[in-house]
């Protein structure tokens, strides 16, 4: 779990450390306390603030002294996404962690719905690489950087909503073998934890094999696939095209044969024209996503 200290929550919310302590004795702000009696916050704290708390005020500045982050807080208390966007691509280029983590961050605190966040912030920003690669503006080495850079930062929602409280169902979700650690994946399991789903993720280059026992002992409720169009997914080059094909296939008959609901996501369906046949339930936004499972 990521924390952040009393000095960082005190600048976010625009409050003197007195103010901060008050606000957790009252119950204004929640906290967790170590066993010193020090205050620990996440970024999930900081987003409950400003959710139930109507008349919270939205400084644009969060305290940073950096301007251009400032800017940065200014677009979201504006939903300029599309600025935004823009921002995330040139920053993941020039390997600017804490830019891409100020956005993603910023605008989960400040109460974004996650998947507006996902369709977009994130995944325009991707596009905005995947067209400079296209184009030949980038290289496929420094997309591939990009799309890590964004998929580390964008991992990190996960821990705001860990397995353990959720509705009783288990979701697996599942990368293919000759797969990068895929972007779309991590959203997606970030919108199913965000909806009450205990969610598994194979991680990528996973030696999948037979799965039915793992159905059976985890209670898999549920099997997502993602399968984007991008240059970087190495799942949809022509030489691992079939391999893919016969893997989803596969396992989709597995799942339907054990009562399991299986998802596919991503643009990348179109290059599996059998397994289309056998799946009713895709999604191309992560807002779709959210309307199949709720």
């Amino acid at each position: 779990m990521k924390y952040i200290s009393s000095k960082d929550a005190s600048e976010i919310l625009g409050v003197n450390i007195s103010t901060l302590k008050r606000w957790t004795d009252n119950g204004t702000l929640k906290c967790t306390k170590t066993a010193g009696g020090h205050r620990k916050f996440t970024i999930q704290h900081i987003r409950d603030y400003y959710k139930y708390n109507e008349k919270a005020e939205k400084s644009s500045g969060f305290g940073l002294e950096n301007t251009e982050h400032k800017k940065i807080y200014e677009y979201i208390n504006k939903n300029k996404f599309s600025k935004l966007t823009q921002i995330l691509a040139d920053a993941s280029l020039d390997s600017d962690d804490l830019t891409v983590s100020t956005i993603v961050n910023g605008a989960y605190m400040r109460g974004v719905d996650i998947e507006t966040i996902c369709d977009e912030i994130i995944d325009p920003g991707s596009m905005i690489v995947e067209n400079a690669l296209r184009q030949n503006y980038v290289s496929h080495v420094e997309a591939f950087i990009s799309r890590k850079l964004i998929t580390r930062v964008v991992e990190g929602l996960n821990s705001s909503k860990p397995n353990g409280s959720f509705n009783g169902k288990t979701a697996l979700c599942i990368n293919f073998e000759d797969n990068l650690p895929d972007l779309g994946v991590v959203m997606s399991e970030i919108i199913l934890r965000h909806n009450g789903y205990n969610v598994l993720n194979t991680g990528s280059h996973a030696m999948l094999g037979d799965l039915s026992s793992i159905i059976g002992k985890k209670n898999i409720n549920l099997i997502l696939f993602y399968l984007c169009d991008m240059q970087c997914c190495m799942a949809t080059f022509k030489d691992n095209l079939s391999k893919t094909e016969v893997q989803v296939s596969e396992i989709t008959r597995t799942a339907k044969k054990n009562n399991i609901e299986v998802l596919f996501g991503g643009a990348g369906l179109e290059f599996l024209p059998s397994v289309q046949k056998t799946v009713s339930k895709t999604f191309i936004t992560f807002g779709e996503l959210k309307s199949l499972i709720i």
